[in-house]
């Protein structure tokens, strides 16, 4: 019996144009499905340390701003350096492999593509590299955060896979159904924690993209900002030896 593989799914930024955000980013946590039960034990222990509280979601804007159950980080600064430290050891871990799809809105606009473009390409991307990737033995399931206003552009590219496969790769559409078994639209309060470490990782592939990029530099970021890039991502995608993938269509 083969082992199952997820990728969960969440993203940073809006594809709209109209939104405020400069990229989109489709961000992707994968781990064999025997690692879920320890993923969770170790996020719960995370919440337990920290918060005492096992409900707390792990949603990074509130992080980064401080803001609901993590104010606490406003009154103990070595508190908060912690709990990143500990929560960037467990995704370092190499159970976890990383996978982000980037599009900077304006040179897409350049190109003419609209919001629905930008998403049809991201799914379609970040599909095809979880197969090819990480699916020749094993088969894969997906977990995504519910947006109703981009729900139906993954399914659309799921059915895309499962009637052509990926030529390309030398897979059929019947060899992708045999590989992709299951899609799960989950909210938040689902409180799975591949999702929570799906949505902290969009934020710091945001980071990563606009350091690469040279849009900031060291001198513009925080300390906290500086544990994402230097012990997370540098490690994780830099490792031409990992199967971290880190796209950008344009």
């Amino acid at each position: 019996m083969k082992n199952y593989k997820i990728i969960a799914l969440d993203e940073t930024g809006k594809a709209s144009m109209n939104h405020q955000s400069k990229t989109f980013i489709l961000s992707g946590l994968i781990l064999k499905e025997s690692y879920q039960k320890e993923l969770e034990k170790e996020i719960k222990g995370l919440k337990k340390k920290y918060f005492n509280n096992n409900d707390i979601v792990l949603h990074c804007r509130d992080m980064i701003r401080k803001k609901g159950p993590f104010a606490c980080f406003r009154k103990d600064p070595d508190m908060e350096r912690d709990f990143w430290k500990d929560l960037i050891n467990i995704i370092e871990k190499e159970e976890l492999s990383l996978a982000f799809v980037v599009t900077n809105k304006e040179k897409a606009k350049k190109l003419g593509w609209n919001s629905t473009a930008i998403l049809r390409r991201s799914y379609n991307k970040i599909l095809e590299e979880f197969v090819k990737n990480y699916l020749s033995d094993n088969k894969g399931k997906i977990l995504v955060e519910s947006d109703p206003s981009q729900d139906k552009y993954l399914i659309e590219a799921h059915n895309r896979l499962q009637g052509m496969g990926l030529p390309s790769e030398g897979i059929s559409g019947f060899e992708y159904r045999q590989r992709v078994t299951s899609i799960n639209f989950v909210n938040k309060l689902n409180f799975d924690s591949e999702i929570q470490l799906a949505d902290t990782l969009a934020i710091m592939a945001s980071l990563f993209y606009d350091i690469k990029m040279g849009k900031k530099n060291n001198d513009d970021i925080t300390i906290i900002e500086q544990m994402m890039n230097k012990t997370l991502l540098d490690k994780k995608i830099e490792d031409q030896d990992s199967k971290n993938i880190f796209e950008i269509l344009v």
